[in-house]
């Protein structure tokens, strides 16, 4: 049966067209609007929105929003009128001018002061920039160790785990060293040298400070470093990525060129078995061993490729290793088990290293990766000896502990590391959490105590640490930081340093410094409007002489 539509559509009722109004044009309107109904010739706010061509609720809208900006009265007058948009609307533009398409430092102030028109109210010469720029970060450095003495005064002593490397522009090494966990900055100095007292020297004072006790250091193969966490008595954790970059240096360029070099000789028999065939035919005895030639040959390439392959999927399988947790089962690992399976991997690759006959270089890099699992192995041995004693203190029943360690801290450990794992993994783990997450919900135990073991759980997942992937991020922040101001002296790396911890906010809204002190702390922004002299009144020659530059 059809059904039959009575109502068409020229019947039916027309969509009003949405009005796209600029900030202009919507300020023309409520200011007429305002000044017709004090006219009082009793006319309603409806007939008034209607003969200025806008639908009533529109005009009450966009009064409403106007009246409830949680800002100062006299500037949302201000910003209602004509000079007001207009400025706006240029100092918008100015910032996405110099923002997006700026330099960067000095340069890109005077860009933004002179294209909003600011620079006829504050000096914009190199001079006034210059030294309000110096009074900005002597305020910031100021600002910083103010914060941090008084947030180490209340914080309790506790322990941490720092990601440390160098940063290698100029003369002299950056060193940089970072607490994992929270993101925060504890050094970054241009020094003389990297070795272990030089570290040392520089880590001591700041750890001591902030009120910190170093338990554990990640970072490369580097012997300065672990050198110096030897001598701060930390445990150190080689960063699991520069040992799979060992492996691949060893046996990624030789095992590819040999796989390149098979398919050429394939390509080229194929080649010679076409103009054999042409020539000769195909039943000829020639053709024959042209064919068995390039059987062999296809063959050799299958086998590299196969070689390629086993490498690659080994040094995955390593990476899917290092965790405390098996994730294929959802269960806590040992450091038995885990040596075990870093054996298999490597055993896979030397096997293939030797079948492909590869350099004595790639040997001595397979060997340098050997130590750096070994030593991956003996701090996961560290680890799990930490995570007994952390559950020693817990006081809990063999219950209770069966529990924490089959669904507390695998489930706090995939939730410490979710955010970090990639879209195809999350994929494969995403029915495992769910679980997890179940069986947490449905046990028996109260819900404050089960707080208190996700809180314990998470604690001890953010204690296992495999990356230094924060510092070496950093470190390509400070080589930009380093080209865009050609130079970065002490007072100015040290107020990057206390603005990347007392401004810059995650997603969360908190702070490096925040997360690490687990206490507040003043906005660094607000003090420096507070109390950062602004430059002050540009002298009008000089200001003539900048507007004839620019024209």
């Amino acid at each position: 049966m059809e059904t039959i539509l009575t109502n068409s559509p020229e019947n039916s009722s027309q969509k009003r067209k949405k009005m796209h109004l600029s900030r202009l044009e919507v300020s023309h309107k409520m200011i007429a609007f305002q000044e017709i109904l004090a006219l009082k010739e009793n006319r309603s706010a409806r007939e008034v929105a209607s003969f200025l061509k806008v639908s009533n609720s529109t005009m009450q809208s966009w009064r409403s929003r106007e009246c409830s900006r949680e800002v100062l009265p006299e500037l949302v007058e201000f910003f209602s009128t004509f000079a007001g948009i207009e400025f706006l609307q240029r100092l918008i533009m100015s910032a996405y001018q110099v923002i997006h398409f700026g330099c960067g430092g000095i340069r890109a102030l005077q860009e933004f002061l002179r294209l909003s028109g600011l620079n006829h109210f504050i000096a914009s010469s190199d001079g006034a920039l210059q030294a309000f720029s110096v009074r900005c970060e002597k305020y910031i450095v100021a600002f910083g160790d103010a914060e941090e003495k008084k947030l180490a005064e209340k914080m309790k002593r506790r322990k941490i785990t720092a990601a440390l490397d160098e940063m290698f522009r100029g003369a002299h090494p950056c060193l940089v060293a970072i607490e994992i966990v929270s993101g925060f900055i504890l050094l970054e100095k241009f020094t003389e040298d990297r070795t272990a007292t030089t570290w040392t020297k520089e880590l001591t004072p700041r750890i001591e400070g902030l009120n910190i006790e170093l338990e554990q250091v990640v970072s490369d193969l580097c012997g300065g470093i672990r050198a110096c966490a030897k001598e701060l008595k930390a445990e150190h954790s080689p960063d699991l990525f520069h040992a799979q970059q060992e492996l691949t240096k060893a046996t990624s360029a030789p095992l590819a060129a040999q796989e390149r070099e098979f398919d050429n000789n394939v390509k080229e028999s194929e080649q010679v078995l076409a103009k054999i065939i042409n020539k000769h035919g195909e039943e000829s005895e020639q053709a024959q061993i042209a064919a068995g030639n390039l059987r062999l040959r296809r063959i050799g390439l299958e086998w590299r490729k196969e070689r390629r392959q086993k490498v690659r999927d080994a040094k995955k399988e390593i990476g899917r290793i290092h965790h405390p947790i098996n994730l294929k089962t959802g269960k806590v690992q040992n450091s038995e088990e885990v040596s075990k399976r870093f054996d298999e991997q490597l055993r896979i690759i030397e096997e293939c290293s030797r079948a492909a006959g590869l350099k004595t270089s790639s040997e001595k890099r397979l060997t340098k990766a050997k130590r750096a699992f070994e030593a991956i192995t003996r701090y996961v041995t560290y680890f799990f000896t930490m995570f007994a004693a952390s559950k020693t203190e817990m006081n809990l029943t063999q219950d209770e502990e069966q529990f924490f360690n089959e669904i507390v801290f695998p489930l706090s450990y995939l939730n410490v590391m979710w955010r970090r794992l990639p879209k195809k993994d999350k994929e494969e783990l995403l029915s495992q959490k769910e679980t997890l997450e179940r069986k947490f919900r449905e046990s028996i135990y109260y819900d404050r105590l089960k707080d208190e073991w996700l809180k314990k759980g998470q604690k001890c997942a953010e204690m296992f640490q495999r990356s230094s992937s924060c510092v070496e991020g950093r470190n390509g922040m400070l080589s930009l930081y380093y080209h865009r101001f050609h130079r970065l002296n002490t007072r100015g790396l040290r107020a990057l340093t206390v603005v990347h911890n007392f401004h810059i906010r995650r997603l969360d809204g908190t702070t490096a410094a925040e997360r690490l002190f687990s206490s507040k702390h003043d906005d660094l922004f607000e003090s420096m409007v507070a109390h950062v002299r602004i430059p002050g009144l540009p002298h009008r020659k000089k200001l003539q002489q900048t507007e004839k530059l620019a024209a």
